[in-house]
């Protein structure tokens, strides 16, 4: 049966045949065999390498799709950053030209530190991020399981990021309402000081009002809001405070409370 085998091999294989059987001190069928058996495993891992060769394909696509959502999570964030950062600059403006110089918001700006922390956080995840990418990975299941966590909490920075700049712009739209009351305020004032009205009626319930005492264009007493200022009328009159009702500012969605801190109840 053997030599049926070998007078079928071509002249070169058989001589090499020979030689290394006579090398290894076998037997010329048993290195046959062998050699048969060799080629057979290697057929079976050429199969495996053509699988791990897919497998890598779709590894290398699943990078380069996650890559593609870091990328848009990293656009993301810059754009809220950039957002929050034009608000609070257009704030801080309004803010230093109508606020007394004594007067502060220490629940904003911890908000702001929030968002700036988060932001930062986001960016340097996207960063550290960036660089094992331009490293390169050899393990790419690994690679997989890293991307994935880490975009996870680039979605989480971003919403939280999210929340915290609603919550700015609420708080912002408040502090607004209240420089507008503010603002409004002083004008009653002025407009009075320049007429030399310094206490005046409440055209709503009749009570006296000291206007230097006015935080707020509020009467003190009975609440309504005041919308202008008229002089008296006759030597025995008295100035009046008109009221009304004005719109609502950008911010309130409640009537705010009365800002006084002094009783004129006993100057009627």
């Amino acid at each position: 049966m053997s030599g049926e085998q070998a007078e079928t091999l071509p002249e070169d294989l058989d001589t090499w045949l020979d030689q290394q059987a006579s090398e290894d001190g076998v037997d010329r069928d048993d290195l046959l065999v062998r050699a048969v058996a060799a080629y057979r495993i290697l057929e079976g891992e050429r199969e495996t390498l053509d699988d791990a060769d897919g497998t890598r394909e779709q590894l290398t696509e699943e990078v380069d799709r996650l890559d593609a959502r870091l990328a848009a999570v990293e656009d993301d964030v810059d754009t809220k950053i950039d957002d929050v950062r034009s608000r609070l600059v257009q704030v801080k403006r309004e803010v230093d030209t109508k606020a007394p110089t004594e007067h502060g918001h220490p629940g904003l700006a911890d908000r702001v530190d929030t968002a700036g922390a988060t932001a930062t956080e986001a960016l340097d995840r996207i960063g550290g991020l960036g660089d094992r990418l331009d490293r390169g990975f050899e393990n790419y299941e690994e690679v997989l399981t890293y991307l994935r966590d880490t975009t996870d909490d680039l979605d989480d920075d971003v919403t939280r990021l999210a929340h915290t700049l609603v919550d700015l712009r609420d708080r912002t739209a408040a502090l607004e309402a209240t420089m507008e009351r503010h603002t409004a305020a002083v004008d009653l004032k002025r407009e009075a000081n320049q007429q030399s009205i310094t206490d005046a009626t409440c055209a709503g319930c009749d009570s006296t009002v000291h206007l230097g005492l006015l935080s707020v264009p509020q009467c003190p007493h009975c609440e309504r809001g005041f919308v202008d200022v008229e002089p008296a009328r006759g030597f025995f009159g008295s100035a009046t405070l008109t009221v009304g009702d004005p719109p609502a500012l950008d911010g309130e969605t409640t009537s705010p409370p009365s800002e006084h801190t002094h009783s004129e109840n006993g100057d009627d």
